[in-house]
């Protein structure tokens, strides 16, 4: 039998009738299968080999097998940074190597998952494709893997993505650059490694584990689980979570000690009489249709009549006003301002749900701000002046919950937000770097009581420990 690589399958010459995995192209008249399912034919043959180990056929099975597939090369790599992993990062690290090098690892934002990386890179000897969500993290991991195998590589770390085309032995790329191109080079890399892979399991990006080759497969997050259930599909396309740590096991030692601080206004009567007039009109809709907002589905087809139902539209718009009239409670700026005269000695993060409402307090407070319409060297400038107390506070909407290294902060402010989990994580785990002071971390969280935001606040607060009520 002869397994050849194509166009991010794998083509089974003169395989048997009982080949697992496979079905019977007629273009050809050969058996075809995904390319993800190398390894485990090799291992039905027996001719799968791990290291030094020797690979041999298993019994009775009748046909050599040349294999023409496999187009990455061996590596000999020692991280250049001798920096001892954390007891969890070696714990990580060898569930990982037992499980056959491959599955899920789990750890807080901060706690070093790059770092673990480097170390599986090291240790799987093998080609590798690194992908990440962002540009913005794509350059973070090409400038941590050229210091750290720069200088043991005949060529430089490659780069797919941002307007650049360089594919060598270890390459960055972005989600969206390695769904464009993975059934080309699906065959090159002997290891893949996915940040942030709770995006993974999205029909285009699940297509990216589903077309290469690579036997070695880790997949980094700080928050594995998704609303929809889909991460569910990482264990065939990545491997099981072999290795967890929650941030209270790592808070003291590895992250910062921690309070979370949830603190509740009211709404003005002015402000309380048109909210309630705006949310009602907004229920009487949906009520009247039945639709069950908190699945997707039901949010889906709310929409969808909005396009066509001029009262469906009208209801779309209450509710946006309605929204609004909760996010900008007068008495929330007001709380807001006091914590940043209590907090103005500390390094403060702002979080909105969207860019117009973190100008609004950009310019409110005069405090810079970056959303995902600031540029690149602008927002790197901010940060920069952040990271060296120049700038002591800033505010932001989604674009620093995750793909973008932020600089120490020991207080983070929730003004408004998705009823997400994984957001709340994410913002909560940019507060936990140590600091020198090694003061505890607060994150405080700002909400309108009686509205809208008092259920999604429950949401996305379900699994952390809120330690004060305010």
């Amino acid at each position: 039998m002869r397994v050849e690589f194509d166009d991010g399958t794998l083509l089974l010459r003169d395989a048997p009738d009982d080949i697992p995995y496979a079905e019977w192209d007629d273009r050809v008249d050969e058996y075809r299968t995904q390319a993800y399912r190398y390894r485990s034919l090799l291992e039905w043959v027996g001719a799968w080999s791990d290291g030094n180990e020797q690979a041999t056929l298993q019994d009775g099975f009748a046909h050599a097998l040349e294999d023409t597939a496999r187009a990455y090369p061996t590596l000999d790599l020692t991280p250049a940074l001798h920096i001892e992993p954390r007891d969890y990062q070696q714990a990580a690290l060898d569930a990982w190597i037992d499980h056959g090098r491959q599955g899920s690892v789990v750890l807080p934002t901060g706690s070093g998952k790059t770092f673990l990386g480097l170390q599986a890179i090291a240790d799987a000897g093998v080609s590798t494709l690194i992908v990440t969500p962002t540009i913005d993290l794509m350059n973070q991991w090409h400038a941590t893997l050229t210091n750290a195998f720069g200088d043991q590589l005949t060529e430089p770390i490659g780069v797919l993505g941002g307007g650049s085309h360089e594919v060598t032995a270890i390459t960055v790329t972005t989600y969206d650059s390695a769904y464009r191109y993975i059934n080309e080079y699906g065959d090159q890399f002997g290891l893949l490694v996915v940040d942030e892979e709770h995006h993974l399991p999205a029909p285009t990006y699940r297509q990216i584990p589903e077309m290469t080759i690579a036997p070695y497969r880790l997949g980094l997050t700080a928050t594995y689980e998704r609303p929809d259930g889909k991460h569910e599909l990482l264990e065939d396309l990545i491997g099981p979570v072999v290795y967890e740590e929650a941030v209270d096991e790592l808070a003291g030692e590895y992250l910062s000690e921690y309070e979370t601080i949830h603190m509740s206004v009211e709404l003005t009567a002015e402000e309380r009489e048109t909210y309630d007039e705006e949310y009602q009109l907004y229920r009487d809709y949906v009520d009247s249709h039945e639709f069950d907002l908190w699945k997707e589905e039901g949010y889906q087809e709310f929409l969808k009549r909005t396009s066509y139902d001029p009262k469906g539209r009208r209801a779309l718009i209450a509710k946006q006003r309605a929204e609004r009239i909760a996010r900008t409670a007068e008495k929330k700026l007001e709380t807001l301002d006091n914590l940043l005269k209590r907090h103005h000695d500390d390094r403060a993060i702002i979080f909105t749900a969207n860019n117009d409402f973190a100008y609004e307090i950009s310019q409110e407070f005069i405090v810079p701000c970056i959303t995902h319409q600031t540029k690149t060297d602008e927002r790197t400038e901010i940060l920069e002046r952040f990271r060296t107390g120049e700038y002591s506070m800033l505010a932001t909407s989604q674009v620093l919950d995750e793909g973008i290294d932020v600089p120490a902060a020991n207080v983070g402010i929730i003004l408004s937000g998705s009823a997400s989990k994984r957001q709340y994580a994410q913002r909560l785990g940019r507060i936990l770097r140590p600091t020198d002071d090694r003061q505890p971390a607060r994150l405080y969280e700002i909400i309108t009581a009686d509205t809208m935001e008092t259920y999604v606040s429950q949401q996305r607060r379900q699994g952390v420990t809120t330690n004060v009520d305010g």
